[in-house]
């Protein structure tokens, strides 16, 4: 199921486009390839990758008869666009898990822009209720990626000293649901 946030990726062909280039960083595309992917008709395709290309979001290069496509990888927006992305993909699961956390933290390549198709998704979780969050986790369509880190509020302070280069990747993370956010 996705979710609604996640769904402004696929509301423009441009958005469309965009959101599926950036799922294969460093990957090369041909138009039809991207038509096909994304059931937008061919002057579609085309227009919208014009247009990006034009923005710099992606990188057109000839060969022959044809144009290949590439996400610019470097661009700082682009990076920003996957982290939206990325932030909105996990919204579902972390509405379901808010109400049984402290705080939920999305740290590593996810929280970076840098992940690739195959990257886990690492997440930590201050809870005081580990099996209740695990079980949320095992029906989540996101289960096979997930890698969690679940702490209670003491146990996180105490990695902090157990293992301060982790507890600093962390802490890096971004923050997706925080209960102080909420208590006010």
């Amino acid at each position: 199921m996705t979710s609604h946030l996640y769904s402004i990726f696929t509301e423009t062909n441009t958005l469309k486009i965009l959101g599926y280039v950036i799922e294969n960083p460093g990957r090369e595309f041909i138009e039809k390839e991207i038509q096909k992917a994304t059931g937008i008709s061919k002057a579609g395709v085309n227009l919208a990758l014009r247009r990006l290309a034009q923005k710099r979001l992606v990188e057109r290069k000839p060969r022959g008869r044809m144009y290949f496509y590439t996400t610019q990888v470097n661009n700082p927006l682009i990076k920003q666009l996957k982290i939206l992305k990325n932030m909105a993909r996990l919204s579902p699961l972390v509405k379901k898990l808010k109400d049984l956390s402290q705080k939920i933290i999305l740290f590593g390549s996810w929280s970076r822009g840098e992940n690739l198709k195959d990257s886990d998704i690492d997440l930590c979780l201050l809870t005081n209720s580990a099996e209740e969050v695990q079980q949320i986790v095992k029906k989540s369509s996101l289960r096979n990626k997930l890698q969690l880190i679940i702490r209670t509020p003491t146990g996180f302070a105490e990695l902090e000293k157990k293992d301060p280069v982790f507890f600093k990747e962390i802490d890096r993370g971004i923050v997706l649901f925080s209960k102080e956010s909420y208590e006010s």
